[in-house]
């Protein structure tokens, strides 16, 4: 979901407050192909990539492209996108009674661990959620690196009308952005119930950690991203679950607030995120540590 917030801004210049909701969607995808379908939980993560990134392209299309092309602004982008986001919780919780109303399904306040499995005493959401994770990232990387796609998208998120004056389809870059926009926080989604009890209002606790991962990432590259979020998460997860042996359970929902005071410490210490960081300075001090410590060994 992070990713999908940085691709959103650094490419096309909109701050997509609905990343949160896309999400979600995910979540009811993975959970329609579960109890309807009869679809296991990790293949349906296909129909929630799928599902996620041509929701992604229809608000593109519906919202996105005809408010810039009358010269939105991208604070006037944010707040669409802020009402798109009051729109698609509106929807999701509307699906949600269709649901419950026709299939005698609980749609509300429910959790999929039951059609996970167990490696060892390891998790499969850990594992596959990791792995996929890795997969994006590096098809992510070959794509920005490698092709002529990719290469054309980091040029309009450096100068849109230069990208554009040199021949690139900016119209077709900007369906593809939005296409994985949508797919990828879906995707993520499809995951989150396996963990965590989920309804049509979940996307409200989970902005904060995909926010908090920008922020920390510094909302400049998708690696930026990428590292946010999974300390992020790994601070939600592991710090909460050591904390919850030493004070009790009560403090486990809580966990989104870990989150929120990373993101705060990030403002005041360093505001662009660790992509902002001395990175050069900290390796060079980083190298004279370990140098001084192996002489005095």
């Amino acid at each position: 979901m992070a990713i999908s917030a940085t691709l959103a801004l650094s490419i096309t210049n909109v701050p997509n407050f609905a990343v949160a909701t896309f999400g979600t969607i995910g979540i009811y995808i993975s959970f329609t192909c579960i109890k309807i379908f009869g679809i296991g939980l990790y293949p349906s993560l296909i129909f929630c990539f799928l599902g996620g990134g041509c929701i992604g392209v229809i608000i593109y299309y519906l919202l996105i492209r005809p408010l810039r092309n009358r010269g939105a602004t991208r604070e006037e982008l944010m707040i669409a996108t802020l009402g798109l986001d009051v729109l698609l919780i509106s929807l999701l919780n509307i699906y949600a009674d269709y649901i419950n109303r026709t299939f005698k399904i609980r749609t509300r306040d429910f959790i999929l661990s039951v059609y996970d499995f167990n490696v060892n005493g390891i998790d499969g959401v850990f594992i596959m959620s990791t792995l996929v994770f890795i997969a994006v990232l590096a098809l992510l990387h070959l794509m920005f690196t490698k092709t002529k796609i990719g290469i054309a998208m980091k040029a309009l998120g450096e100068n849109y009308y230069l990208a554009e004056s040199q021949g690139i389809d900016a119209e077709r870059i900007c369906l593809i952005t939005w296409f994985l926009v949508g797919a990828l926080p879906a995707t993520a989604g499809g995951f989150y119930p396996v963990y965590w009890i989920s309804n049509p209002t979940v996307s409200f606790f989970i902005v904060v950690s995909v926010f908090a991962s920008c922020v920390l990432g510094g909302f400049a590259t998708i690696y930026d991203a990428a590292t946010g979020s999974y300390i992020i998460g790994l601070a939600q997860t592991l710090l909460i679950s050591h904390l919850a042996k030493i004070f009790g359970s009560w403090i486990l929902p809580y966990n989104f607030f870990v989150a929120l005071i990373i993101m705060i410490i990030t403002l005041f210490l360093f505001p662009r995120g660790l992509y902002g960081l001395p990175w050069d300075k900290i390796i060079s001090k980083t190298r004279s540590i370990l140098l001084f410590v192996r002489r005095r060994g």
